[in-house]
């Protein structure tokens, strides 16, 4: 049989040796290549734009010797911010209470946490399966909702709980105070803490416990000298972030601080930016929030030190370990007495007091005879209000927008990290802890001073509350979808790739179809949250812009009409309680 050759044939050995001519599947690859790296260039330059600016901007601001003249309108550097705020009387104050705030909502959460933790996790208390998860409940409620409610149930002329406290102990209590602030935020942060707290107490041997009470031990003893030595790691990691959290709260200090001029550092640095006279004052605002991200970044430095150092205190070991519980005996009742207590107290009551106001017709405390009078006109009138609608649609904008692209760049720079997909990744993504370090109102400062500079039409839209908040939720939710890529077996990647699968059609084939529940949780996370951000909005806002959570802390400070606060509060509450429940939810029906 006589062979022929086509032009096909021949095609591949033109030119010297066939290798001048790419082949049809050498060019595609190419292009692909090609197409990958302007894509992960674009996405490097946004990442470091979004990570890296605001900080620069920051630092340019704090060297400006600006008082109410923009940073950016004054030549050359100076220090004379730094002179000004470190030679004020009000340093001292400010740095007083922050610190009494800050130590003194460590201690609050600390005690509170460590003992729910080791009572559900290493007792045989009753009603565990029911009050550990009512525990987590604040984590669905925004923290500007929960001090509104916590200023309408503790406040000293109607609150329900300080007339029952001044009524059965003589005590009068006043949430507008520093304890007050100490007290809402220590509760605030039980959650975060006991999620952190509570499996280094599920992990730990009973052996170790065991053979201390066979030698006659008493059970303080054991937890001295025993289990708290185990737990340090966890603790102290815990301790740390929350130091982080309550130094760059805002809300609470706000809320429960502004009436009475009590300034801690983040709404301090908010009153110079937006004080009632209307006269900024840039310079300082700069200066204390270089200050609070050295703090802040001090400490989260620490805390990656500690994380670190886990593996030191493990106590799991092969067959050896099997979990057991301590028996409380006669103390079993009380101590769930004592636990239901705390839950109505720092969690129910409050929200009681926030929808019982919104159905009230004025401010006042709880009685048989209000029920009678019970109304919906606080709702009516902030749905039926002018601008209600305006509001609805900048807030639905915000956080979709916000939790959709979060989402996205997450994704990217998790895949990037774990995957290796170009040099400097891994570096990109611990990058993005830095903001981990910049608090709320520190970010939204340097967001505004950029925009007020660069000609970007965005300054007084929702697009530049967009940005900050996908800036400042970008870590935890890249921090999500890396947790989530951990867990997956590269087998399954490898053998894409040797199908000759390209990069983009391994992710888009195989990782994200694996990844929906991180990514569906990731995105709720950032849409639950974003709703509730309360300083970025506040700075960012103007007469175009508003959202919910503005619209809340206007009708509650300025307006002071509490039942229409109380309204606007329970709305929130309902969208980002809806969207933990979907987390929950979806989470448990993966796990089944």
């Amino acid at each position: 049989m006589e062979l022929t050759s086509t032009k096909e044939d021949d095609a591949p050995a033109a030119g010297a040796g066939g290798r001048d001519a790419p082949t049809p599947e050498r060019r595609p690859r190419t292009e692909r290549r090609a197409a990958g790296t302007l894509v992960n260039l674009a996405m490097i330059l946004l990442v470091g734009y979004l990570v890296l600016v605001p900080l620069a901007i920051l630092l340019y601001s704090s060297l400006k010797a600006s008082t109410t003249e923009l940073p950016f309108e004054v030549p050359g550097f100076s220090l004379d911010n730094f002179r000004a705020v470190l030679s004020s009387s009000r340093l001292g104050e400010v740095t007083l209470n922050t610190a009494i705030y800050v130590v003194g909502s460590l201690i609050v959460a600390l005690v509170l946490s460590v003992s729910l933790a080791y009572l559900f996790e290493r007792t045989d208390i009753p009603g565990r399966s029911f009050l550990a998860p009512l525990a987590l409940a604040p984590m669905a409620v925004p923290v500007t909702v929960m001090a509104i409610a916590w200023a309408l149930v503790a406040n000293p002329a109607n609150g329900p709980l300080a007339l029952l406290v001044r009524r059965v102990f003589g005590i009068t209590v006043d949430v507008y105070s520093l304890p007050g602030m100490i007290l809402v935020m220590g509760i605030f942060g039980v959650p975060s803490m006991y999620l952190m707290i509570a499996p280094a107490f599920a992990r730990l041997n009973p052996e170790l416990e065991e053979a201390a009470a066979t030698v006659g031990a008493p059970l303080w003893r054991r937890l001295r000298l025993i289990v708290f030595p185990l737990i340090t790691p966890a603790v102290s990691a815990a301790g740390m972030l929350l130091v982080v959290v309550a130094l760059e709260g805002f809300a609470i200090p706000a809320i429960l601080g502004l009436p009475k001029q009590i300034f801690v550092y983040s709404s301090f640095i908010q009153y110079s930016l937006q004080p009632p006279s209307g006269v900024a004052n840039y310079g300082q605002a700069s200066t204390y929030g270089v200050i609070v991200l050295a703090l802040s970044l001090v400490m989260l430095m620490v805390y990656r030190r500690r994380v670190r150092d886990t593996h030191r205190f493990r106590v799991v070991v092969g067959k050896g370990y099997r979990p057991h519980r301590v028996s409380l005996g006669r103390w079993r009742i009380p101590l769930f007495l004592v636990v239901s207590a705390y839950m109505f107290v720092a969690i129910v009551l409050p929200i009681v007091a926030l929808i019982w106001t919104s159905l009230s017709p004025y401010a006042r405390p709880f009685s048989w005879s209000g029920l009678s009078s019970m109304t919906l006109e606080s709702y009516r009138r902030v749905l039926s209000s002018s601008d209600i609608g305006e509001v609805l649609l900048n807030t639905g904008q915000v956080v979709l927008i916000t939790a959709t692209v979060t989402t996205a760049m997450s994704v990217w720079i998790a895949v990037a990290a774990t995957r290796n997909r170009f040099r400097g990744s891994t570096m990109l993504f611990e990058a993005t802890f830095l903001v981990f370090g910049i608090p709320s109102v520190v970010l939204g400062a340097a967001v505004l001073f950029l925009y007020l500079y660069l000609p970007v039409p965005i300054y007084g839209t929702v697009w530049i509350i967009i940005v900050a908040l996908t800036t400042r939720f970008l870590p935890r939710g890249s921090r999500m979808v890396h947790t989530a890529l951990l867990q997956l077996d590269d087998g399954l990647v490898e053998a894409a790739r040797v199908t000759g699968a390209s990069p983009m059609t391994v992710t888009r084939t195989i990782l994200l179809p694996l990844l929906r529940p991180a990514l569906w949780k990731c995105w709720l996370w950032v849409f639950a949250h974003a709703l509730g951000e309360l300083p970025i909005a506040l700075l960012l806002t103007g007469a175009d812009n508003r959202t919910l959570v503005v619209l809340l802390w206007d009708t509650f400070t300025s307006s002071v009409d509490y039942p229409e606060a109380g309204a606007l509060a329970v709305i929130i509450l309902a969208i980002s309680t809806l969207a933990v429940w979907l987390v929950n939810r979806h989470s448990a029906e993966k796990q089944a």
